[in-house]
């Protein structure tokens, strides 16, 4: 098994491999127990992958033999369990997904009581529990109950006490549902207010969630949505805590022109908290130069959700995402990720604004940017990666004022990220062509 479970989102892998194994979530199941009280109960649910129901029932074993009562609501998102974990009786809560990954992949999520991911701290003594040769105690008695229903308490919570004034009659609202958690639910909410709602990959078949379809090709929505003549549309992942929208004249805007046009919203109307926008290192120069423009500023954090909503907790602020479209709204939302949430908060407040909608986040575009996902053969902190190192600081003095680069190693899986933004395409490549080099001659890349 390998000696890091845990990444930048939980623990994540293919289906059936260590560790993965039903062996190894019954352990993870019973550790997570020894870390609760005798009687306590946990909240689980799954996205539309094939593996859910049986590594839910792994990790239900495990908390059951530690004493541990577990309430399995089935195919949900992970905004709507977070959500029923913070109102429920549970001492924590447990996603089985791999968001965006393909089929053949999954994972789990760990919630506090509060929803919020399990803190770093507690996901390493699970860690160790896992790794320990020694026994862990079964103390037994826990129960397992089948709660699907419970999800219309989440509907009921965005309908009349998040947004109660918002009022979609006669939107026409397009809705790709990345054949994942959101496929039964998602629609149900956009009717709850009155939308009429065009859902496009909401047939989960246990193989194709995300499949050429959700937050991963929002081209596919934007086809559709000008085609069906609708007023917006939104793209989920396949766990649903995050999305891309779709304006009607099909232009995609990702979590960057999202977070700008909020931006432009909150600060109209005086929500936007110390003026400040929190954004990770991946984000573009062009969303720095927005905020600037609106009057505010852009706080950067390292890559990973937990670390956006960290520096929303410890200042106080109230937006905050990814560029994957991962939006957080700080303590009114429980700092989580929801992009049903997002479209509601944005439509809300389009609409108490009085601004059309295809006037949100008008005129923002990216500064040219590419994204390269290099395989790897092991993760290595970058300063030992000489030639790597030495290729970044010469290209990111050469574009000072004009671009910028990231290097980092992916969280959830085993390859090195090269990220270039700079005045125009042709520099890009060329710089990502540079660093792909030095990488290469560091020995790092996976070229099997």
């Amino acid at each position: 098994m390998t000696q890091k479970l845990f990444g930048t989102d939980g623990m994540r892998g293919v289906a059936g491999e260590e560790p993965l194994t039903m062996p190894t979530l019954k352990r993870l199941g019973l550790a997570l127990a020894q870390q609760l009280a005798q009687g306590d109960h946990v909240l689980l649910g799954h996205d539309g992958r094939e593996s859910g129901e049986t590594i839910a029932a792994a990790m239900v074993e495990g908390l059951n033999a530690g004493g541990i009562h577990a309430d399995v609501v089935g195919l949900a998102p992970t905004p709507g369990i977070a959500f029923l974990t913070a109102q429920g009786p549970y001492t924590s809560g447990v996603v089985v997904s791999a968001s965006h990954n393909p089929a053949k992949d999954n994972g789990i999520k760990l919630l506090s009581a509060d929803g919020s991911k399990m803190p770093d701290a507690e996901e390493t003594k699970l860690e160790e529990a896992l790794l320990s040769l020694e026994e862990l105690p079964a103390a037994g008695g826990g129960e397992c109950r089948r709660t699907k229903g419970m999800l219309g308490d989440y509907v009921a919570w965005l309908r009349n006490d998040a947004f109660p004034e918002l009022d979609l009659t006669n939107w026409k609202v397009a809705l790709d549902c990345a054949n994942g958690a959101c496929s039964q639910v998602g629609p149900r909410v956009l009717k709850a207010f009155g939308a009429e709602v065009v859902a496009t990959h909401d047939r989960p078949d246990g193989m194709n969630i995300n499949q050429d379809c959700g937050a991963l090709h929002p081209e596919v929505l934007a086809a559709l949505v000008k085609q069906e003549s609708c007023c917006f549309g939104l793209c989920l992942d396949g766990d649903g805590d995050r999305g891309i929208f779709v304006d009607a004249a099909g232009r995609i805007l990702d979590g960057d022109a999202i977070l700008a046009g909020l931006c432009s919203l909150m600060t109209k109307s005086g929500e936007l908290a110390d003026s400040t926008v929190v954004a990770t290192v991946m984000s573009n120069l062009a969303l720095e130069n927005w905020v600037k423009d609106c009057g505010a500023k852009l706080h950067r954090t390292p890559v990973g959700d937990r670390h956006v909503a960290a520096a929303l907790r410890e200042n106080n602020w109230n937006l905050g995402g990814e560029k994957s479209g991962h939006i957080l709204f700080g303590s009114e939302h429980g700092f989580r990720g929801d992009g049903l949430y997002t479209l509601l908060r944005v439509l809300s407040s389009l609409q108490k604004l009085d601004i059309p909608p295809e006037e949100f986040a008008k005129g923002y575009t990216d500064m040219p940017q590419d994204l390269w996902n290099l395989p790897a053969t092991k993760r290595v902190p970058l300063e030992e990666l000489s030639r790597l190192s030495s290729e970044m600081s010469a290209v990111d003095s050469e574009l000072e004022g004009r671009g910028r680069t990231v290097v980092r190693f992916s969280g959830t899986e085993l390859k090195l990220r090269l990220m270039a933004e700079a005045e125009n395409d042709e520099l890009v490549q060329s710089v990502l062509e540079r660093l792909h080099s030095a990488a290469e001659e560091d020995g790092i890349l996976d070229k099997t």
